[in-house]
């Protein structure tokens, strides 16, 4: 009885994956086929063309997408890491007055849905003549999520280790870097998938934000795909294979750190 059960768990797991997968597998391979209907899909590897790909690359506005979708993320990894992990230091370890309260207003903010700030958000970037900038695309990315991620890694470290540094006369900065990032490297590397899936997909604030071709990031590029040419199934899957390709490879090189992470965060706090 306890081996049926063991197999039928794992078709079920099995079938699961399979649903999972079968979407992928459809994006691909219809990228790879010339049609204009949505609906005509086979598993048939014949037939298959590179032509969407030519022609989407042959454009000369995808170039200048990707590279700004590449310049965002990384730059809003790198912008999230350092107010994360400041203000993660700041919550867990230092005491001044207000810390849980403020820690608290700053947690309810992450119940607000993004979609609310929306409209007041672009009346402050456009009232400081921030429209069609980087600025406008990366400052907006850190939230609450990343600093409460490192607060919870960090109250994990003994206050015995920061009390030997401040001994030897080190400062909350030499702490911070020399004894607290090494040991959340696994809480850092799990937020920065996070931020990087996040902000290479994010499509409604760039959409609002940017007017000009040049600032657009590569979510974008199937809206103007749609907009250029005629209902092209193949050619918009071709476009969103290679918007996905990005982050997952970014995940599939920190995908051990990623989970380690992840299971270290659960057990924290």
């Amino acid at each position: 009885m306890k081996k049926l059960s063991h197999i039928l768990g794992n078709v079920v797991l099995l079938f699961t994956a399979l649903l999972c997968i079968l979407p992928f597998v459809y994006m691909i391979l219809m990228s790879l086929k010339s049609t204009l209907n949505a609906y005509d899909f086979s598993f048939s590897l014949s037939n298959l063309t590179f032509a969407h790909y030519q022609n989407i690359l042959s454009g000369g506005t995808i170039g200048r997408y990707f590279l700004n979708s590449v310049i965002v993320a990384f730059a809003g990894v790198a912008l999230t890491l350092f107010t994360s992990c400041t203000a993660g230091f700041a919550f867990a370890k230092l005491k001044f007055k207000g810390n849980n309260k403020i820690f608290l207003l700053l947690i309810l903010t992450m119940m607000v849905p993004s979609e609310v700030i929306l409209v007041p958000l672009y009346i402050v970037v456009r009232g400081m003549g921030w429209v069609n900038t980087f600025k406008a695309l990366i400052l907006p990315l850190p939230t609450a999520f990343g600093v409460f991620i490192m607060r919870q890694a960090i109250l994990g470290i003994p206050d015995e280790l920061l009390e030997s540094a401040r001994i030897d006369g080190a400062s909350n900065l030499k702490i911070l870097w020399s004894v607290i990032l090494p040991l959340v490297k696994s809480a850092m590397l799990t937020l920065s998938i996070f931020t990087f899936i996040g902000a290479w997909n994010n499509f409604t604030w760039p959409l609002i934000i940017t007017t000009n071709d040049t600032m657009r990031t590569l979510p974008l590029a199937l809206t103007t795909m749609k907009a250029q040419y005629d209902v092209d199934v193949g050619l918009s899957m071709a476009c969103a294979v290679i918007t996905f390709l990005p982050p997952f490879i970014f995940y599939l090189l920190l995908q051990s750190k990623f989970e380690a992470g992840v299971a270290l965060n659960g057990l924290k706090g």
